[in-house]
């Protein structure tokens, strides 16, 4: 749980009234702290979807931050291999509604790292598309056609009357 909570201190950063970090004053070296708990693609992705660099300053994006894990609350740790294993969490926030936390950690270059962090949240809203289909791309086939058609019998007709 050392790991989760090294994360929860990346994602939520002490930072000044304009969102700008207090501990970092560059993207370099958030990014190489960053790389030094999770693989490189999801520190990347991390990286782009909660913080910038602005003027050489570093800020935190206003946004709503990723699920946490809640270490109080049931979860079923399973191991994958060796070097692998699986944490699932479901829950409920008033925010996002009903989610399932999925991470994995990874046992890389002699410590644990978050291997993947993805956060599902089921959604009600949306459903079924409404029907908007039309028969334009048919009538546009069609049109073409004739065109086609018509400018052959152009041609055919040029020839016939030479």
């Amino acid at each position: 749980m050392e790991l989760e909570q090294q994360f929860k201190d990346f994602i939520y950063q002490e930072t000044m009234e304009d969102g700008q970090l207090k501990n970092y004053d560059s993207m370099d070296k958030l990014e190489q702290d960053l790389k030094g708990i999770m693989v490189w693609p999801l520190a990347d992705h991390y990286l782009d979807t909660f913080f910038y660099e602005e003027n050489g300053n570093v800020y935190l994006e206003s946004r709503d931050g990723p699920i946490s894990l809640m270490t109080d609350q049931e979860y079923s740790l399973e191991k994958m291999n060796e070097n692998h294993y699986k944490l699932t969490q479901s829950g409920n926030n008033e925010l996002r509604g009903d989610y399932t936390l999925t991470i994995h950690y990874k046992y890389e270059a002699g410590k644990w790292v978050f291997g993947d962090r993805m956060d599902n949240v089921e959604s009600d809203n949306g459903g079924q598309l409404p029907d908007t289909a039309t028969s334009l791309p048919l009538m546009l086939v069609v049109g073409g056609a004739f065109i086609v058609l018509g400018a052959l019998f152009m041609i055919r007709r040029k020839h016939v009357s030479v």
